[in-house]
């Protein structure tokens, strides 16, 4: 295994990390007294619900697009790890797939993470969790661009 390979691997891996745990965690918006993420807001006074279905629309989009660039990511990042097993998709390049996941990732995240930035500005503070969503729309983005060279050393031989 060489170090783009490798490389590669691991911003696959920690972006959909990030990935993962901005979409299930609740510190999207943070004050002193209150947390909300996408699925779920608590307060010190009277602790957490689940917003479920009556949320404002940009919610839904933002939910969704992240789970199409969670799909995307997940599919790059297995891809990738199917490197390292001899398995075959047909005739399908394993690392041409995976940049190409990745960068639909990318563009799915930035999707999802500026449009939930335009309608909650002013709203509050930002919190961890939004800044991992923002976090994972780079490393997704590297992680194509780590996948396209790969891609032409595998297939040169080099």
């Amino acid at each position: 295994m060489n170090v783009l390979q490798f490389s590669t691997v691991v911003c696959a891996f920690i972006s959909l990390l990030f990935l993962l745990i901005a979409l299930g965690s609740d510190y999207w918006l943070q004050n002193s007294v209150s947390n909300n993420g996408l699925w779920v807001g608590c307060n010190s006074k009277d602790g957490c619900h689940s917003f479920g279905m009556d949320v404002p629309d940009y919610y839904h989009a933002t939910r969704a697009f992240m789970f199409f660039g969670m799909i995307a990511g997940a599919v790059s990042c297995l891809t990738l790890f199917g490197k390292f097993f001899d398995f075959q998709f047909g005739s399908l390049s394993k690392t041409k797939t995976a940049a190409v996941a990745s960068l639909v990732a990318a563009l799915c995240v930035m999707i999802a993470m500026a449009t939930f930035t335009g309608q909650t500005e002013g709203k509050g503070p930002y919190g961890w969790s939004f800044g991992l969503g923002w976090a994972s729309f780079p490393l997704f983005l590297m992680t194509g661009g780590l996948a396209f060279p790969l891609d032409r050393a595998v297939s040169t031989g080099a």
